[in-house]
């Protein structure tokens, strides 16, 4: 008998998760792939990686990063051929990257599974960037019941900019973002957003010459007035407030109130 699974992108899509409607088990992808160094030859290195990082950046233990995250991510490596997996993640740039390296570790069975993407609806043919947090356990039920099938073509490409975007290989990421697909139109858009990050002195990209905007524009420095800013303008990274953060601590302009 095949088995379902339910791969969440984070623990908040967790707390509203519609266990009492939707049978299968349920895997938490608890990383922010986004943020930081994805370096490293094997899978091992990778993990060391990004438990170095997140340790040095965000406070956390070694050990609970390989006790809560990596476990996670160990059990989609486990998903038995045959099964029905649902991907849980949303349209921005935080989500999207996270939802290439599940992928990247699904592809070896992929032609032997059932793969849907579950998205939030879009308003007004776009998103609107608040993704499942404005969703109630029914209307999360209801995405649930507008999936998408993925085929092999949208494997291949997931994989793809999985590994163009861990070696940060540019011109790849831009090629596979003109890839025509209608599970993931605002793939040009999230690459370029991508893209924009990058700049000769780290301090110029996209994010942070929008940050310096806000603070200059609104005269404002306190950091929930200009998250809540950025979020609006710049919804398309998906950004928490600890990345926000980050970004405007190596800011010299910003001076917390």
């Amino acid at each position: 008998m095949s088995k379902t699974f339910h791969i969440l992108n984070g623990d908040a899509l967790l707390e509203f998760f519609p266990e009492s409607i939707l049978s299968g088990e349920i895997i938490v992808a608890r990383e922010c792939l986004v943020d930081g160094s994805v370096t490293g030859t094997t899978l091992e290195e990778f993990w060391e990686t990004r438990a170095d990082f997140i340790s040095a950046e965000y406070e956390e233990e070694k050990e609970s990063y390989f006790f809560d995250v990596v476990s996670e991510f160990n059990r989609i490596s486990l998903i038995p051929p045959g099964s029905e997996v649902n991907l849980w993640f949303e349209e921005d740039l935080f989500c999207q990257v996270n939802l290439w390296f599940c992928m990247s570790l699904l592809t070896n069975i992929a032609d032997q599974l059932k793969i849907n993407l579950v998205k939030p609806p879009l308003k007004d043919g776009q998103p609107d960037w608040g993704g499942f947090g404005g969703l109630d356990r029914n209307e999360l039920a209801g995405a649930y019941q507008s999936r998408e099938r993925l085929f092999v073509a949208d494997v291949k490409l997931l994989t793809g900019l999985w590994h163009a975007y861990k070696t940060n290989d540019r011109v790849k990421l831009k090629e596979l973002s003109t890839t025509k697909s209608a599970h993931f139109p605002f793939l040009q858009d999230v690459v370029q957003a991508q893209l924009d990050r990058s700049s000769e002195d780290s301090l110029s990209g996209r994010p942070e010459k929008v940050l310096k905007e806000i603070m200059l524009q609104n005269n404002i420095h306190d950091f929930k007035a200009i998250f809540k800013e950025f979020s609006i303008r710049e919804g398309i990274y998906g950004f928490g407030d600890w990345q926000v953060e980050r970004l405007l601590n190596k800011l010299p302009e910003f001076k917390a109130e």
